[in-house]
């Protein structure tokens, strides 16, 4: 299948994957670097989940002082989504690339060496920094380098990938964190991001052919506030935001949670696993459907099981059970409504503007992780248990769906604007 081709040769170091011009197929090391990209910043927000009594501990600090890193570090790739985008169109990939990930591996470093939380903190910070020009560069990369049929089977490559990420890497964390140290998941996390660099720097070059500028910088930041003003757009932002913050939110607080019910650090990091595979689910099923059905059909069943399952978790929560398997399989069936959520939020916002949709994929992201970093700062002042879990995961539920409704409704009007 042919790739799109460049008039002038690739600058930077090649091998025979990437020689002369952009590669005609999908090479094994190709593959690697962009998983890599892709994986290492949502591996890095969770691979110390399991590990949050331990850090506490050895602080001498509250749990919730370690919960709220992770809104720290959310609040760093919120502005990697907000900005990287933009900046790799006018400037290229490649240096962003390999300045981020030199960041995130020396920011791994910080976090295992702290002396205390915040130093942690800022290296929590610094390491989303850096990870998150993988989350945003990485996409660019593959439109860069390969046709639109090709580009679509990379991405289908990619992605059950990343979405397995947030199981394996709290069962990968609480391994290390049992064997070694709570400090040992972030040695490996400083690992592969070194590697990644190399193999960056080394393999390589340059796929933007035609870079913008500063102009072209401003005019990708200036849309945003067009997009702002949209209810369309707001109904997509809100759905990405919604099932983000519930799903985040667990993640944050469950730890603690399954402590509290008796669960070792590595029983915790088996506990991730549903999440994952039925988001995977959710979104094999979304696509499927969405051949058949419009976007907000697809969005509105997605909204159905959201619900639903906030409202059994808060029943479930409120009797305090003292069991893990109603949170597990409740907080399944949420990853699986993520599953029609997050990936038709993206799509519907991409299309719906396309003459924007640079500008309108970087503020969804953003939004999204404002989404998660909120609800992870909010879980560090409530109690560290099911119910109050189950109470904010039914607020954003239901808020979620109030919204959903009302934009749908002002977006239906003749008087909406779409680009």
């Amino acid at each position: 299948m042919a790739s799109r081709k460049s008039e002038n040769p690739p600058a930077g170091g090649e091998i025979a994957a990437l020689s002369d011009r952009t590669p005609t197929t999908l090479s094994p090391l190709l593959l690697a670097i962009l998983v890599s990209l892709a994986v290492c910043g949502l591996m890095a927000s969770d691979i110390n989940l399991p590990a949050v009594p331990r850090i506490a501990a050895d602080f001498g600090v509250g749990e919730s002082s370690v919960q709220r890193t992770f809104s720290i570090y959310m609040a760093g790739l919120v502005v990697a989504q907000a900005l990287y985008g933009p900046v790799s169109d006018a400037y290229g990939r490649r240096p962003l690339v390999l300045a981020g990930f030199s960041l995130f591996a020396v920011a791994s470093v910080l976090c295992a060496t702290a002396p205390g939380i915040t130093a942690f903190a800022v290296g929590r910070l610094l390491q989303a920094l850096g990870a998150g020009t993988g989350l945003v560069v990485g996409r660019a990369m593959v439109g860069d380098l390969f046709d639109k049929r090709t580009a679509t089977r990379t991405f289908a490559t990619i992605m059950p990938i990343v979405g397995v990420s947030p199981a394996v890497s709290p069962l990968i964390g609480s391994y290390l964190t049992t064997w070694f140290s709570w400090r040992a998941p972030f040695v490996l996390t400083a690992v592969i991001g070194g590697v990644t660099v190399a193999a960056v720097a080394l393999a390589v070059p340059e796929t933007l052919s035609r870079r913008g500028g500063g102009s072209g910088l401003r005019g990708t930041v200036g849309n945003y506030p067009y997009l702002l003003r949209q209810s369309r757009f707001w109904l997509y932002a809100v759905s990405l935001a919604a099932g983000y913050s519930a799903y985040f939110g667990y993640l944050v607080a469950s730890p603690v949670i399954f402590q509290r019910m008796g669960l070792s650090t590595t029983a915790t990091g088996y506990c991730y696993i549903s999440v994952s595979f039925t988001y995977v689910l959710g979104n094999l099923c979304s696509r499927r459907l969405s051949a058949r059905r419009s976007i907000s059909q697809v969005l509105g069943i997605g909204y159905l099981l959201f619900s639903t399952a906030a409202l059994l978790l808060l029943v479930a929560g409120l009797a305090q059970v003292r069991s893990p398997w109603p949170l597990l399989v409740l907080m399944g069936v949420v990853a699986t409504a993520n599953g029609f959520l997050l990936p038709m939020s993206y799509a519907g916002g991409v299309t719906q503007f396309p003459s924007k949709a640079a500008s309108a994929s970087g503020l969804l992201g953003a939004l999204q992780m404002i989404g998660g970093s909120v609800a992870s700062l909010a879980v560090g002042f409530f109690p560290g248990d099911a119910r109050a879990l189950s109470v904010m995961i039914f607020a954003i539920a239901l808020s979620a769906v109030a919204a959903f409704l009302s934009l749908s409704r002002f977006s239906a009007r003749p008087g909406e604007a779409s680009a």
